[in-house]
């Protein structure tokens, strides 16, 4: 028994032996194979010859002439235009005043026979007022509130008439078409004169009534333009 013991023990110390040797002798033959793998490989130099250039090609080369410059003036119709912009507001244009209402040579004689002073602003002094005054004075008020219609679908020569009728102390209280011009726009422009105003100078003293009804006639001078 002793004796069989013994040779187990014999052979499993050979055999742990053999195994450790084996664990440390692996990495080593290992390392020595992939070493001379290394020195077994054969490195190949390539290189490409490139063609000799001539030298009278180099000559050649740096003799020519440099690139033409593009050319500074352009002609005007290669040129890009410059765009406009169109503006989008709308222009109006203010209708002509109406000429203003003109004296008869009659009406310049009462007035200078009552003591007139003729000028840019006639005066008449106070307490004497010619009826024929007082007339042209009416229609000079209408005709500056008179905005005179223009465009395509009015002419020169229109005539539209209206009355008025202005009391004691110069207040318009009535006013009426009396003679259309056949054109709505002018009729239109003639009726929104008279309601601009709403009063006048007070009646003359000498006439002695409480209110007096007055024709007003509106000539159109400048067609549409």
């Amino acid at each position: 028994m002793d004796r069989r013991f013994r040779k187990s023990l014999k052979i499993s110390s050979i055999a742990h032996v053999l195994l450790i040797l084996g664990v440390i002798l692996a990495p080593l033959l290992a390392n020595w194979y992939l070493r001379r793998q290394r020195r077994d490989i054969v490195v190949i130099d390539l290189t490409i010859a490139l063609p000799d250039i001539p030298a009278e090609a180099v000559a050649e080369a740096a003799a020519a002439p440099p690139a033409p410059e593009p050319p500074k003036d352009i002609p005007e119709e290669i040129k890009p235009r410059r765009q406009v912009q169109k503006s989008t507001k709308r222009v109006t244009r203010e209708p002509p005043k109406p000429d203003k209402p003109k004296l008869t040579p009659e009406e310049i004689r009462k007035l200078l026979a009552a003591g007139a002073k003729i000028s840019d602003r006639t005066s008449v002094p106070t307490g004497t007022f010619p009826e024929a005054w007082y007339y042209a004075l009416v229609k000079q008020t209408m005709y500056d509130a008179w905005n005179q219609p223009s465009g395509p679908a009015v002419s020169a020569g229109l005539r539209t008439i209206v009355l008025i009728r202005v009391e004691k102390n110069g207040a318009i209280t009535r006013r009426s078409l009396v003679k259309t011009s056949g054109n709505a726009l002018m009729d239109d422009s003639v009726m929104k004169a008279i309601q601009a105003v709403s009063k006048l100078r007070p009646l003359p003293d000498e006439w002695g009534v409480s209110s007096k009804d007055i024709d007003i006639t509106f000539d159109l001078s400048a067609g549409g333009l």
